[in-house]
Order: structure tokens, then C-alpha cells, then sequence
């Protein structure tokens, strides 16, 4: 049995579920971390990839056993072979998700966390008040698993919670039910599919990628290598709606074309915001982190560095709403600033760029490559575009007039 209130409670022990409530637990404050499934971390739905290690340390620390390959660079294929590479040594690493989610779960733990799995938020209510207190009000489901990921209902109980954070990923359920406009909308979401192939496909170190006309011009392919796996994530994904395509087919044809006899050990998919943040995700005593929140990169798909970084913002704010007796819509907005000015620029600024990149036709979309091309060569200098002036100028004052 739950106790009847807490402090916070969080739903969703992902990474940004869980980086929050051990963030708040550490500050003294009596937390609730609820995890729907029996298995923290599992089913694995994402690509995996996430931030450099000396970041991802911060959040600490982390075993070594959750990391599975040190990236040290990027190669994209883009359309009629002009192709880039991005060398940049740590510039992230491959996460083995099935044991890095319950490592953070543990992290909060550790830091005073009660940590429940097979434990469903069926409900959040309003802001109701008890004395001089402010709650909302959560009704759980508690199961009991039986050891396959299947959760069965046992009970239901009803908690007081002076604070809600909701890390529910990607559907967001709950951000749904409290008025917030989370929901998935058609045209801003990627469905991509993840195939777990047997041994490396690509450079074993590299995030390699296939974009534009010649491969999916409206999403794109990705092999990223689990090296102590010894697998490779071969996935692809492409926006909603689309031409009566089925991603699975799509994706198997792609794999069969670029790695003919490629051993398939098993598939996973799911749907990826590539919306940019949502511009309103808190209200009195409640906030969003994570998927939930959109803080998904709308250029490459990847969230859990943004999730993490959110689930921290949003824990600081909390507590600092805590010591001034205010969880107010308008004082958490403080914690939709911090994510915003610390990846939200980036986000939009990305967001733009994945529609301008799209809507171009095939020649135009040649001659941005080729720009972009002899940037990477170059080391990443500013002074190769003046080896390109017209086309660079061409294309920075289509960008600077695109509306998006």
C-alpha cells in the first residue's frame, strides 16, 4: 500500500521521471516515483543514443555496464551521394536502456525515493485545497506481474500529492486529462521502427544516418552500433501521415537494399514528437517533462539527453517553489524558461531547419548538402563557406524568409 500523501509525485520512471524525483527526494521532500510497467526500461522503444559521457555523469553516477559504445562522430548519406562525415571524438554514446532506466530508478532510490513499478496513474484531478494546502489528487491502479512484462489489477488507491510531474513519454495521458494539448498531432510526429540486427552494419563508432530524396525525404534511416552487444539498431521512420506506406515494410526494404542478408533478432517501434517543445506544459502544481513535454529533438528524433535535462529544470524549480510556498502555473513557468533557453532555442531553430530541408526540391536540396559538405571537411570553419559565397547566401536567405 502507497501512503496517502507525499510531496510530489511523479509519473513515468524514465529518465526524466527519474532524474526528477530523485532530484526533489534529495531536497528533503517526500517523493513518489510510479512506473506503469513491471519492468523499469522496458520494452526499449527509442534509438538509444543520447548525450557525451561527461555530461551524462552529471545525472551520476552512471555504471559502466549501461554504456555501450563511445560515438565519436556522425556520417549522413544524403541524396545523390554527397555525402557527409562529422568527425567529433565523444561527442555521445549508445545506451543499453534495459539497464540504464533502473540504474536511475535506483539513483532515486538511493536518494529517498519510494520507487513502485506495475503502478498505473489512472487518474489526476484538479487543484482542490486542505487547510492551508494545495494537493491534487491521484488515483493509482496497483497490479501484480507475473515475471512477462503483463501487469494484472489488484487494487486501486486514491493519494494527495502537493505536486504532480508527469513524465508518462509520448502518448501523455495524463497531460491530456489535466487540459494540457499534448497529443500527438498528425504531420508533427515521426512512427519509426527499430530492427535489432546481429553484428555491427556500420562504422562501429559512428551514428550513421540516410536523409533526403533518394532514401525517406520526410523522415530518414539510421544505424546506430551497440558495441558490447555486438548488435546494430537499423531503424527508419517517416511523419504521419504518409502515402499509404507501412514503416515495417519501408524499413525491411531499406535494410535488404543497403545490408543483403542482415539477421534480424527482433523489431520495436513506436511514435516520435517532431513537434519542438510545447509551449505550455505546467499548471498549478502539475508540469510535464520528457516526451511529454515534446522535448524530443525534432531533427534527429532523440530525447533522452532533453529528458534528463528537463527532469533536472523541473526538480529545481519544484524545490524552489516548495521554499517559497508556491507551485503556481506561473511561478513552474520559471522551470518551461529554463528548458527553453537551455535547448529550446535549439529546438526551434532544428524544427525550422527539418522543414526547410524537406520542402525542398532534389537540386536544391543537392546544393545545401554540398554547402554543408564542405563545412564538416573544413573542421567546421566559418571560412569554407566563402569558398561557396553564392550558394551559401542563396541558401541562408531562403532560410532567413522560410516561414516553417
Amino acid at each position: 500500500m502507497l501512503d496517502n500523501k507525499y510531496d510530489v509525485v511523479v509519473i513515468g520512471a524514465g529518465p526524466g521521471g527519474s532524474v526528477a524525483a530523485r532530484n526533489v527526494a534529495r531536497a528533503g521532500y517526500k517523493t513518489l516515483l510510479l512506473e506503469k510497467r513491471e519492468r523499469i526500461g522496458y520494452p526499449v522503444r527509442c534509438g538509444e543514443a543520447s548525450t557525451n559521457l561527461e555530461d551524462l555523469q552529471t545525472y551520476g553516477p552512471i555504471s559502466e555496464d549501461c554504456i555501450e559504445t563511445i560515438i565519436n562522430g556522425l556520417y549522413i548519406y544524403g541524396p545523390n551521394g554527397v555525402n557527409i562525415e562529422v568527425p567529433k571524438p565523444g561527442t555521445g554514446i549508445m545506451l543499453d536502456r534495459e539497464k540504464f532506466d533502473p540504474w536511475l530508478a535506483k539513483l532515486a532510490a538511493d536518494d529517498g525515493a519510494e520507487v513502485v513499478t506495475a503502478a498505473r496513474a489512472e487518474y489526476v484531478g484538479d487543484v482542490e485545497t486542505a487547510g492551508n494546502d494545495g494537493y491534487r489528487k491521484v488515483r493509482v491502479v496497483l497490479g501484480k506481474g507475473n515475471g512477462s512484462g503483463s501487469v494484472t489489477a489488484e487494487s486501486t488507491q486514491e493519494i494527495l500529492a502537493k505536486m504532480v510531474i508527469a513524465a508518462d513519454g509520448v502518448e501523455s495521458r495524463i497531460g491530456r486529462m489535466v487540459g494540457l494539448d499534448s497529443i500527438q498531432k498528425p504531420g508533427l510526429t515521426c512512427t519509426g521502427i527499430d530492427f535489432h540486427v546481429k553484428g555491427m552494419l556500420t562504422r562501429p563508432d559512428y551514428l550513421t544516418f540516410w536523409q533526403g530524396h533518394d532514401f525517406i525525404n520526410d523522415g530518414y534511416i539510421w544505424s546506430f552500433p551497440k558495441q558490447k552487444s555486438n548488435m546494430t539498431k537499423f531503424g527508419a521512420g517517416f511523419l504521419i501521415p504518409h502515402k499509404n506506406e507501412n514503416i515495417f515494410d519501408v524499413t525491411m526494404e531499406w535494410l535488404n537494399k543497403l545490408f543483403p542478408g542482415a539477421e534480424i533478432d527482433h523489431v520495436v517501434g513506436g511514435v516520435i514528437p517532431v513537434s519542438s517543445t510545447l509551449k505550455d506544459y505546467t499548471l498549478d502544481r502539475f508540469a510535464l517533462v520528457g516526451d511529454a513535454a515534446h522535448h524530443t529533438n525534432p531533427l534527429t528524433g532523440g530525447g533522452i539527453a532533453a529528458a534528463m535535462r528537463a527532469g533536472r529544470f523541473c526538480a529545481q524549480t519544484v524545490v524552489e517553489g516548495f521554499k517559497n510556498d508556491n507551485l503556481s502555473k506561473q511561478f513552474l513557468k520559471t522551470y518551461e524558461k529554463r528548458c527553453y533557453d537551455y535547448f529550446g532555442k535549439t529546438h526551434d531553430f532544428e524544427y525550422k531547419f527539418r522543414k526547410f530541408l524537406l520542402e525542398m526540391n532534389k537540386e536544391d536540396q543537392i546544393g545545401l548538402y554540398k554547402v554543408l559538405q564542405g563545412f564538416a571537411l573544413s573542421g567546421y570553419k566559418k571560412s569554407a563557406f566563402l569558398k561557396t559565397p553564392i550558394q551559401t547566401a542563396k541558401y541562408l536567405y531562403k532560410f532567413a524568409k522560410f516561414k516553417g
